[in-house]
């Protein structure tokens, strides 16, 4: 399962979401395990059935307010068995507010982290999930091409030497961008949401056999690159095979799987004289098309079915 130590949320985001540590610093390595956060104002109450323990948990205004109206007891009662058990991992006060001397004991005695932010909790709430989505959603990777075609993502696959990357820099050449190339790091987020980007080492970059590593960044310009983008169609490029039967018409759907997501997936002959891009702009738009509710090839087949029946009715 994925994680992420507490520590690390401190480091790579202390200045864009303003968190400070306020004490607790020994359980900066505590894991976060799930990217949704909870607000313990019902638990102030003394209600805890169901309570999310492994939530980091965020202390607004509301909270605030009303803990600070309870007997110093009770705060310490609350406090305690919200945040000793295993699972916990830290505490968020929003809106810089300043934590009683009641917090500071329990956080200093137990080891969990208490942290500030400067921000409204809305705010800091939306842009913590969408950070904890990124860091703890499951990823793979694959060896592929991923571009960007007319504003989808086209995942292009197959075997070493079959013209991936001379098909994405042609592609990019025309006009569409670049998000990876060799290998392309999916992750899945909420939604089921697959998002695509290079390595950072060898991001931006092309491998084309006989001329070698290109900046498609510097050759191109920024227009030409993206650093990651949605996946929402499949090409997989394969050797032409005169006895292989090819699709022709387009009315049966497939798919590949990609971490639990089935993605929509055309699978490309390769041969002499086919200019293998265009056939991706082209399988791009009909796929966009599709996703609009337009499905040309079962279209002429209801139009042909009509007609079969209307000469068989004569």
């Amino acid at each position: 399962m994925p994680f992420l130590d507490v520590g690390i949320l401190l480091k790579e985001k202390s200045e864009d979401l303003k968190i400070e540590l306020l004490t607790g610093k020994g359980g900066l390595n505590r894991k976060i395990t799930v990217s949704d956060i909870n607000r313990p104002g019902l638990a102030f109450t003394g209600y805890f059935e169901h309570f999310p323990y492994e939530r980091t948990q965020v202390i607004g205004i509301s909270e605030y307010t009303y803990l600070s109206s309870l007997p110093g007891e009770r705060q310490l009662e609350l406090l305690r068995q919200i945040f000793s058990h295993k699972n916990a991992t830290c505490c968020i006060l929003t809106r810089d507010l300043k934590p009683s001397e009641f917090m500071i004991k329990v956080f200093t005695d137990l080891e969990v982290p208490l942290i500030k932010t400067a921000l409204n909790s809305s705010s800091f709430i939306g842009n913590l999930i969408y950070y904890l989505d990124g860091k703890l959603a499951p990823s793979i990777k694959l060896h592929g091409v991923l571009t960007n075609v007319y504003g989808l993502g086209v995942l292009i696959m197959g075997k070493a030497g079959i013209g991936k990357s001379e098909c994405a820099l042609e592609l990019v050449k025309r006009g569409h961008m670049l998000v990876a190339d060799d290998i392309v790091n999916i992750k899945k987020m909420s939604g089921n949401a697959l998002i695509g980007s290079g390595l950072e080492i060898t991001k931006h970059l092309i491998e084309v056999r006989g001329v070698g590593i290109i900046d498609v960044n510097n050759l191109f310009g920024i227009g030409s690159i993206l650093d990651e983008s949605h996946i929402e169609m499949v090409m997989r490029l394969e050797e032409w095979e005169s006895v292989k039967k090819y699709e022709r018409v387009g009315i049966d759907e497939y798919f590949t799987d990609i971490l639990g997501v089935n993605v929509p997936e055309i699978t490309i002959p390769v041969g002499p004289g086919r200019n293998l891009a265009v056939l991706v702009e082209t399988a791009s738009l009909n796929q966009r098309l599709k996703n609009k509710g337009h499905f040309t090839a079962k279209d002429l087949s209801s139009r042909l079915q009509k007609i079969i029946a209307a000469k068989e009715q004569k």
